[in-house]
């Protein structure tokens, strides 16, 4: 069995190694029917996940284009999020805002 690859860290941000951990990472099955319209999804490009589910959700053509033109596809991502989970959802997405937080 091979040894997990150690971290390296050089004073320039860009130069540092990440390693990979199979072990600690999931796949996300792809939902089958668009999140904002329930009409079903063969092909989608528009895509959010929803970790609570283990799923990727994603929008019908008509819903994508609408929204997308729109400049709101993650805001309506993260409405149906609100909708199934409730707002604490939010609070544990990596996406959240308030979650970034800086040094300064």
């Amino acid at each position: 069995m091979a040894r997990p690859a150690k971290v390296q860290f050089n004073s320039d941000d860009d130069n540092a190694e990440f390693p990979f951990d199979p072990g600690m990472q999931i796949e996300l099955e792809m939902e089958d029917t668009c999140c904002v319209t329930g009409e079903p999804v063969e092909f989608s490009f528009c895509r959010f996940p929803d970790y609570k589910n283990a799923t990727i959700m994603v929008m019908s053509k008509s819903a994508m284009l609408a929204h997308l033109c729109a400049g709101d596809s993650i805001a309506k991502f993260k409405e149906v999020l609100v909708q199934r989970h409730g707002a604490e959802v939010l609070a544990e997405h990596y996406t959240d805002p308030k979650r970034v937080t800086s040094d300064g």
